[in-house]
């Protein structure tokens, strides 16, 4: 019976071990070829307008704020990514909010959005901040550009 036992618990750990490692082997060998169709981008795309447009009709400046970096990095990770209904929605914030902070982050992200092409230079960095999770940094490296750019129409 011992052996029974035995052979049968040995038998399911190579089982066990040798579909795991399958697994991990498959999905490690085609993780970097996998890429999201435009189907499913296009569907993921939407689903992050709409919680986007969701959270730009708050009330609660924090939450506008957070809206306005949850573009920022939607755009920064996913550059083919283009709304009208959010740019709309962001100027007119931008236009028209009481707080001036919220009015200024919302200048910040439509500028962002509406002049992508612009930051390539400064894409890792927004990047950098946008992977850990940094809105200060990543709202600066916005501003520092702006300021380049304005500096330079002064010239």
């Amino acid at each position: 019976m011992k052996s029974i036992v035995k052979t049968i618990t040995t038998l399911m750990i190579l089982v066990i071990s040798f579909t795991s490692a399958e697994f991990v082997n498959a999905n490690s060998s085609t993780a970097d070829t996998l890429r999201t169709t435009p189907v499913e981008q296009a569907d993921k795309d939407d689903k992050m307008e709409k919680a986007l447009l969701y959270g730009l009709q708050s009330d609660v400046n924090g939450i506008l704020e957070a809206t306005f970096y949850n573009t920022i990095a939607y755009k920064t990770l996913n550059p083919e990514f283009s709304s009208d209904k959010i740019a709309e929605k962001i100027t007119q914030i931008a236009l028209d909010e009481n707080n001036h902070v919220v009015r200024y982050k919302a200048f910040l992200a439509l500028s962002y959005l509406k002049d992508y092409e612009e930051y390539a230079e400064e894409s890792d960095r927004i990047r950098n901040y946008v992977e850990s999770n940094n809105a200060t940094g990543a709202f600066q490296v916005i501003v520092e550009k702006l300021e380049e750019q304005q500096v330079a129409a002064n010239r």
